[in-house]
């Protein structure tokens, strides 16, 4: 007598090499076109996609407490992104201070102690105060899904998390990505607002007209398109990131902050770099952050120099060839280079 399991039908007789195809790109540059023209173009569509609404005039930004070090003054901040939302920011003063931009250091997936070098042989190796050290006046904000932003309904007694750091509860992981796609935002577009409003802060606070943006991973991806829509980052160093998106969800599982719906439709991240030419652009790689079964970053993955190679074209055919530049530190792998970066910065 068969059983109703003998009614299932096996995998191996199903066709199961199912993906959507990429895209024809909307948004690929076209020589004939006007290149700034075309930037514009970019920029409205990359605002739009990420639901980037936050408007830095309306955020108000306070002192919370000083702390004093032997290396730089902390001043413990927080904007007021709206009545239900305050996010935390740390200033970074050096006695002295020997570079006239601030530097805004955006961190990747972790912590932000990581970035203030409060956790050992973390991936951020502490660069933001390194560049402090340097002589650079810093800031660090923290961001939305992260620290003290773990939880963003935290006070209504509910979860509304990014990412699930091994509490066991996947049921809850990304539900603040699926909150804003529901919505018609996105984490990443939320994100971005805030490190706007933070990039008018720190221009306002140091009384200089620009600011350089310096990240890694997640922190790359928000340095490129904040660099991109900001004409006031003038230096921009981003480390882990610019290859296209799709390997970094097809091969390497990655969490969704990454993910702006529809994008592929209209451009990748060669585009969005584009975006920031004729301005100073450092692409930093590890040479060891290349796609392995244990490597869910893999951003020096195949796709890395063709992308590269396209912003260098955009960026040659504006005459501004010498304000890219590429760096891949020996030995490494997705980890920031602190000596690459205060080199870069200090140039």
């Amino acid at each position: 007598m068969e059983t109703i399991e003998n009614a299932l039908i096996p995998k191996e007789d199903l066709n199961l090499k199912y993906k959507y195809k990429l895209p024809e790109k909307a948004l690929v540059y076209n020589r004939v076109d006007d290149p700034y023209e075309w930037q514009e173009k970019c920029r409205e569509k990359l605002r739009e996609l990420i639901a980037c609404v936050l408007s830095p005039d309306e955020i108000k930004v306070v002192s919370h407490h000083t702390t004093k070090l032997d290396y730089c003054t902390v001043q413990s901040l927080i904007m007021h992104v709206s009545q239900t939302l305050s996010v935390p920011g740390y200033l970074l003063i050096p006695e002295t201070v020997k570079h006239e931009a601030p530097v805004i250091c955006v961190q990747g997936h972790g912590s932000v102690r990581g970035v203030i070098g409060l956790w050992e042989n973390d991936y951020h190796h502490g660069f933001a105060v390194e560049l402090a050290k340097a002589g650079f006046v810093v800031l660090v904000p923290e961001i939305r899904g992260f620290d003290s932003l773990v939880n963003l309904a935290a006070h209504d007694g509910r979860k509304l998390i990014y990412y699930n750091w091994g509490e066991g509860e996947w049921v809850r992981a990304y539900t603040a990505v699926s909150d804003a796609f529901m919505k018609g935002y996105t984490l990443i577009g939320d994100t971005i607002g805030d490190l706007l409003a933070w990039g008018k802060y720190i221009c306002g606070y140091t009384r200089r007209e620009g600011y350089s943006v310096a990240g890694i991973s997640y922190g790359g991806d928000l340095a490129l398109i904040l660099a991109a829509l900001d004409k006031r980052v003038g230096k921009t160093f981003a480390s882990g990131t610019l290859g296209s998106m799709e390997p970094i969800f097809d091969q390497c599982f990655n969490a969704p902050g990454h993910c702006v719906p529809g994008i592929l439709k209209y451009m990748d991240r060669q585009e969005i770099a584009s975006c920031i030419a004729p301005r100073s652009l450092c692409v930093h790689y590890g040479e060891l952050d290349a796609p392995s079964p244990e490597n869910f970053s893999a951003a020096f993955n195949q796709t890395a120099m063709p992308a590269y190679e396209a912003v260098r074209d955009f960026y040659s055919g504006l005459g501004a060839g010498s304000m890219l530049k590429l760096v891949v530190s020996p030995g490494l792998a997705h980890e920031m280079d602190n000596i690459a970066l205060i080199r870069y910065l200090s140039e």
